[in-house]
């Protein structure tokens, strides 16, 4: 099945922004009906209470205007009253239903329609006058008050659920706010991870680049400009790789084609040293001790060029048991000249221990620390190598008396071709490759290679093994 991804980076974004801003709006939107929705029926039920309100109050007045017109007519006999309170009497009637409208299911509707039927009939003026003082009056007062009480609270019922009606549509509000945000929160995260998702991807591929490791095959998940970002790293570690492989090809071309020549020179400089072709004088000598010398240099760089394309090489090795004890009595017989000539002495361990390592590459390390200790070690000063067994795994040390390295140098040397601001004692100028070679050598043992401080020496460089 075919994944379904956004043709562009900017199509992403554009979906992400409007997919967000769709639920908002949208919210926005229910908000602004439901605020719309509570004031027209804050608006309504206000007006309603109030008119209804109004209107008990009135009805109220009414019936004791109708009272006090009767008597006014039972005393006086006056046809003008008489008309005056069949008016109040027909505007109460009508005010009467429009307010058993609003106010339905009322007891009171049928005693007050029985005393409106009493009142009608006292428009005969003899009746009038016989009615004026009955206590009819009074239960009709009673009545209305009644209605008004009963109108009070109806209104008052009507607020309460007029409260309870917002309350139910601020929880609306908030269960549709917190809806949207959850949902717009979601989106958020899901085109977030749409773009860091990828990005995440090339970052892991350049760091593998970075680091010599073959970068993942598989095609970038993302936008378009994301897939073909992924697929131009591939390309370049491809070139890299190339390049790399060029490399050393060209170190083992140049490192084959010198040592011919280089076999040739130091064949004749040991002849003329031999004095096998005649006799030399000192100068001469002085002249075929200066070959040799920088014959035996120019072989060394040529070794160390060889043995940093091998390891760069990554070849398949085993690890065995290599005792230290033979490697450092080599060392320190190859190095005895130069050691007499600086007056320095040497401390090796005091007990026979084995390190688990590959020889080939254990010696490579310990003849650059050794060598690198004595070319810059203090005259008459020491060299301390130590070494153990813990429960991290295996170590050695190699410290010697001398200037101390600056802080801002301590990586820097061990890159390959590159040298501290230390001035090297002795004849031969080093390659800068001696570090490097070593730190290499480390770590295709699964070991590490650093300098650290030590209360004994000036310099020491730890090799850790697991």
């Amino acid at each position: 099945m075919t994944k379904v991804r956004p043709r562009s980076l900017l199509q992403v974004v554009l979906i992400g922004f409007v997919l967000v801003l769709m639920p908002l709006g949208g919210m926005i939107w229910h908000d602004s009906q439901a605020l719309s929705h509570l004031s027209q029926l804050t608006s309504d039920e206000l007006e309603r209470a109030v008119r209804d309100t109004r209107r008990a109050t009135l009805l109220t007045t009414q019936a004791v205007d109708l009272e006090r017109t009767l008597r006014r007519y039972a005393v006086l006999g006056d046809d003008r009253i008489l008309g005056s309170y069949q008016q109040q009497l027909a505007n109460y009637r009508e005010l009467l239903a429009t307010h058993q409208q609003s106010i339905p299911d009322v007891a009171a509707y049928t005693d007050l329609e029985s005393s409106l039927a009493w009142l009608d009939s006292l428009q005969d003026l003899g009746k009038a006058k016989g009615e004026a003082a009955s206590p009819k009056f009074d239960q009709f007062n009673h009545l209305n008050q009644q209605l008004e009480v009963i109108t009070r609270s109806q209104v008052d019922a009507h607020v309460v659920r007029m409260r309870a009606t917002i309350a139910d549509l601020q929880t609306e509000i908030w269960l549709a706010s917190g809806f949207v945000a959850v949902l717009s929160l979601l989106l958020v995260l899901l085109f977030t991870y749409l773009i860091i998702h990828p990005v995440r991807q090339i970052e892991s591929r350049i760091l593998s680049l970075g680091a010599g490791v073959e970068p993942d095959k598989r095609p970038v998940e993302g936008p378009a400009e994301l897939v073909v970002l992924g697929e131009r790293i591939g390309w370049l570690h491809d070139k890299l790789k190339e390049l790399e492989q060029q490399k050393y090809q060209f170190l083992r071309h140049v490192s084959h084609e010198l040592k011919t020549p280089l076999a040739v020179l130091r064949e004749g400089a040991d002849l003329l040293s031999e004095q096998l072709v005649g006799p030399l004088n000192s100068d001469q000598q002085e002249i075929c001790q200066m070959l040799e010398e920088n014959s035996r240099r120019l072989q060394t760089l040529i070794e160390r060029l060889l043995d940093f394309n091998r390891l760069s090489q990554q070849e398949v090795f085993s690890f065995t048991a290599v005792p230290l004890g033979p490697l450092l009595s080599e060392l320190s017989a190859e190095y005895r000249l130069a050691l007499e000539s600086k007056q320095i002495s040497v401390h090796l361990p005091p007990e026979p221990i084995s390190l688990q390592a590959e020889p080939y590459r254990l010696r490579l390390i310990l003849d650059n620390l050794f060598s690198n200790a004595v070319s810059y070690g203090a005259k008459g000063g020491q060299i301390w190598i130590r070494a153990g067994v813990d429960a991290h795994g295996s170590w050695l040390e190699v410290a010697n008396e001398g200037p101390s390295i600056p802080l801002a140098e301590r990586e820097r040397i061990f890159e390959p071709f590159e040298q501290g601001s230390i001035v090297r004692q002795g004849l031969l100028k080093g390659s800068g490759m001696g570090l490097s070679i070593a730190r290499e050598s480390a770590m295709s043992l699964g070991g590490e290679l650093k300098l650290i401080e030590d209360e004994q020496a000036d310099v020491c460089f730890r090799l850790t093994l697991k």
